[in-house]
């Protein structure tokens, strides 16, 4: 087991409760006018061409003491890419992550590769929001949710063609994704409520999802660690480690080809 102390004193349900109090639902008509990427069709591709399949994801700031404030998104996503990301996550939560919802429109502009919107999504106008400004799938949080609302939030996706990512911190939260029909799963080694940091979660819970893409996400700091968690899962979502690189590219590489 990999842990690392708790930090801090937001969690996850302080970042939804900010989240709610400031959102306004998105009242765009909008027309479904693209086809969005498929993201498990990226993550299975780059698996059958021996690349470890790594999203990659840009963020500006988190909650546990990153900051990068550099280079414009556009940049870094093609750094991204050309480092052999399979796809790309993008956070849009702005007070705590730094992201913005232009940052994804930028972005989905810049690259030719599935594009995550990663947020703390609760509301149904969040699913077209979401599509409008590029995104090719939403990440859902499956703790934040009942089941018939996320089965509710889940359909809303795929009617715009995007398959959503359902992120689980529990056994409970697999049944939960299970029963709402969840094709790909995002197993957090962050604890939602403590921040607590442990590699380990991946292989505690992926046995228990049955059927699907399973994507191992948080503190996977080297190559080792992903190695660790891909005997596990399909894929990795990388973050902090890549962002805070001097080299983006080189950085993406070393994951990829390690």
């Amino acid at each position: 087991m990999h842990k690392s102390r708790h930090i801090g004193k937001v969690n996850f349900d302080s970042i939804l409760e900010r989240c709610r109090e400031r959102y306004t639902p998105f009242q765009i008509e909008i027309e479904r006018t693209r086809k969005p990427l498929n993201m498990a069709a990226a993550i299975e591709k780059a698996r059958s061409e021996g690349r470890n399949p790594v999203i990659s994801e840009i963020k500006y700031r988190s909650p546990t003491g990153m900051n990068r404030q550099s280079a414009p998104p556009q940049e870094i996503a093609r750094a991204m890419i050309k480092g052999g990301a399979c796809a790309i996550s993008v956070l849009t939560e702005p007070e705590f992550f730094g992201g913005s919802l232009e940052t994804l429109r930028t972005v989905k502009e810049a690259s030719s590769v599935p594009v995550l919107r990663k947020d703390f999504l609760f509301h149904p106008a969040q699913i077209p929001e979401s599509y409008y400004y590029g995104a090719d799938s939403v990440l859902l949080i499956s703790s934040f949710f009942t089941t018939e609302r996320l089965k509710d939030m889940v359909r809303r996706s795929r009617d715009l063609g995007m398959e959503p990512v359902v992120e689980v911190h529990s056994h409970e939260d697999i049944e939960r994704a299970s029963a709402a029909g969840a094709r790909i799963y995002l197993i957090n080694n962050r604890d939602k409520d403590t921040l607590e940091l442990d590699i380990g979660r991946t292989a505690a819970f992926a046995p228990h999802i049955r059927g699907g893409v399973k994507i191992s996400a948080s503190g996977i700091e080297d190559a080792a660690q992903l190695r660790e968690v891909l005997n596990h899962a399909d894929a990795a979502l990388i973050g902090t480690s890549i962002m805070n690189a001097e080299d983006i590219e080189s950085k993406v590489s070393s994951f990829v080809e390690g």
